[in-house]
């Protein structure tokens, strides 16, 4: 089936001719007439919906509120306190950083301050200057004159003069040295 459209321009259709218009009067070009010039195209009819079945709310069952769970109470006060400590957390981080900028330029200033004063050294200490002031007197120390200092060994103490007890005797003299510390502490 062929669709066929509407023309507002026209009050009738002429399925492409002009020959089957029921107000054609054999002139190609006709003058308008005063019925046309204040016609109004029609306006479309609006249909009134007419409901076919009334529509009815579906009940719906409340139930009656209850008592707030504790449970829920200290979770809802848990995740609080959690949300002020990321936020202190954050807090801190951030003059943490604040600091760690600082203490950066700060580093910065030290080590050009650092080059300069090993500069300025580098001037005063001058080996051909000491050699002339010391003369031929300066010499290389020999291998017999380098000693070598072995700290593998874990750190020990030992008071001469003191000899060491064990046994009962032993225990008993620690826990009274041990007292007299203490006394004297609070004191």
């Amino acid at each position: 089936m062929a669709a066929y459209r509407r023309r507002s321009s026209t009050i009738y259709n002429t399925y492409g001719s002009v020959a089957y218009s029921p107000v054609y009067d054999g002139n190609a070009v006709r003058a308008p007439r005063r019925e046309e010039e204040r016609y109004a195209p029609p306006r479309p009819k609006q249909r009134e919906q007419v409901r076919r079945r009334e529509l009815t709310r579906t009940q719906v069952q409340v139930r009656e509120a209850g008592q707030v769970a504790p449970f829920a109470v200290v979770g809802f006060l848990a995740v609080a306190v959690f949300a002020v400590m990321l936020v202190m957390s954050y807090a801190q981080l951030t003059v943490a950083n604040s600091e760690m900028v600082s203490l950066r330029g700060e580093l910065s200033q030290l080590q050009s301050e650092n080059s300069k004063l090993a500069a300025q050294y580098e001037r005063v200490f001058d080996m051909d200057k000491l050699q002339a002031a010391v003369g031929g007197a300066m010499v290389r120390p020999g291998s017999d004159q380098v000693v070598y200092i072995d700290l593998s060994e874990p750190d020990a103490v030992t008071i001469y003069g003191q000899e060491s007890q064990s046994g009962v005797l032993g225990a008993v003299r620690s826990a009274g040295q041990v007292l007299d510390g203490m006394i004297e502490y609070f004191r």
